[in-house]
């Protein structure tokens, strides 16, 4: 018979301890008196019957019968950590305590991050919903502020004009090792095998943004067809890295499946940070909040703080005409728009209160422009002629990357309705190269200190 526990290296009087007990022992012939031997080898240690060792099986009486116990202490422990995951197999022929197989993931992902940056080797990012790789670009320049290399070790995106647009416009992502898939992340295989060092994931907010529930009459942003499930697949890959940075809207913080993220993560030895960045802090002229949420294994994070992601002291917001395209008079783009302003009108007798968003020139915010824009809806902002009281236009492509703080070589090639998809689900740009920026100095100085496999020497 066989016997196999998972327990942790406890703590008693100041010192580490591992303590095993009960009826498995006697099965496998560690009875009470028996003599054993503890020997260790690299991290593992072994535990043998042993006729002429000094150390024997004590016990400890439970209701009317004794039951065997054996304590381990001191040196015999070096190898580990308190409070750390361990293993231990119990057979007939002896005992073997080794690491987790996710504890010793976890210690071997730190190690090769830090040979990787050591070495000069760009750090491996695992891209899910890589959309046109805004946010994988914002990442690479903000680790690149940092002195740390990046490159895509795997990209999986289902629309193909996005993944287009991001392989043509962003060349310095990828290099000859980089996987692509045009896929949803549900059909995509997550061996065992699999590594990274940084996932960057916008995990679809279709269900967890108002807009989206109540368009889908949802209760909860599990419930929507498509997205609801998102986050289960996102976490197999999360696991496969020692850092993970999510962005998504303000409100999947507070929805089940961000709840599920943080605790799984969590519970697997991650450090979980969030915090909600404005565009307009970050210099944008959309006014646009997002959540941006790291986590970072517990080693790494102590030298991480989200709250150290704050903008730089020259970012200033423009006014809307340093932002604007020379849209001729005569363009087609100048349109009445009659149908918004009858609209307008119904809401305005029903006392909705909707009203049209107008901006002119001099104007210095706007509201979030979103994924479908190029469907003219009344929601959003549009930009009144200077020349006319009636015609207003939406932004252009360049328009909509430049409120973003996006640079307008991301949409290069692309339809202006693919531009303003792959913008209006994306980020403000400056926040997030901030946010990456920040990162890297933790990996930076992470790689600086003292590292051993295992722990972080004092």
């Amino acid at each position: 018979m066989k016997f196999l526990i998972n327990t942790k290296i406890g703590l008693n009087r100041g010192n580490k301890r591992l303590w095993l007990e009960g009826v498995r022992l006697a099965r496998c012939g560690f009875n009470v008196g028996t003599n054993i031997s503890v020997d260790t080898t690299g991290d593992k240690l072994t535990i043998k019957r042993d006729a002429n060792a000094d150390k024997i099986v004590s016990k400890r009486k439970k209701r009317e019968e004794y039951l065997p116990i054996i304590e381990v202490t001191g040196s015999k422990l070096d190898a580990y950590d308190i409070g750390e995951q361990v293993r231990v197999l119990i057979t007939p022929k002896g005992i073997i305590v080794s690491r987790t197989t996710s504890d010793t993931a976890k210690k071997e992902m730190l190690s090769e991050l830090v040979d990787r940056v050591k070495q000069g080797k760009p750090l491996r990012v695992c891209s899910l919903f890589h959309g046109g790789g805004v946010l994988d670009s914002a990442v690479h320049d903000g680790m690149s502020n940092a002195g740390i290399k990046s490159k895509i070790a795997l990209a999986v995106e289902c629309e193909s004009a996005y993944l287009d647009a991001s392989l043509n416009n962003n060349p310095h992502l990828f290099d000859e090792n980089s996987v692509v898939i045009e896929s949803k992340v549900q059909y995509v295989n997550s061996n065992a095998s699999d590594r990274y060092d940084i996932g960057v994931m916008g995990i679809p907010c279709t269900g967890a943004s108002i807009a989206g529930k109540s368009k889908n009459k949802l209760s909860a942003a599990e419930q929507h067809a498509e997205a609801g499930t998102m986050f289960h697949y996102a976490l197999n890959f999360a696991l496969k890295a020692p850092i993970v940075l999510i962005e998504n809207v303000v409100e999947y913080e507070r929805t089940l499946s961000f709840t599920v993220i943080r605790s799984v993560l969590e519970e697997q030895g991650y450090k979980v940070q969030t915090k909600v960045l404005n565009g307009n802090e970050f210099g944008a002229f959309e006014n646009r909040n997002r959540l941006c949420a790291v986590a970072m294994l517990e080693e790494l994070a102590d030298l991480f703080d989200i709250n150290d992601i704050v903008p730089d002291v020259n970012n200033q917001i423009s006014v809307l005409s340093d932002l604007m395209d020379d849209v001729p008079q005569d363009s087609t783009r100048w349109k009445t728009f009659q149908y918004l302003i009858d609209k307008e009108e119904r809401d305005k007798a029903a006392g909705k209160g909707f009203g049209r968003t107008l901006l002119d020139e001099n104007s210095t915010s706007c509201g979030v422009v979103g994924r479908l824009y190029h469907k003219c809806r009344s929601s959003e902002p549009y930009i009144k002629a200077s020349f006319d009281d009636v015609l207003t236009r939406l932004f252009t492509p360049n328009e909509h990357a430049r409120i973003k703080t996006i640079p307008s070589r991301l949409i290069n090639g692309v339809s202006d309705t693919i531009a303003h998809e792959i913008l209006g689900q994306s980020i403000i740009y400056k926040a997030f190269v901030k946010a990456a920026e920040i990162i890297g100095e933790a990996v930076s100085n992470f790689t600086n200190s003292k590292f051993t496999f295992g722990k972080l020497a004092a």
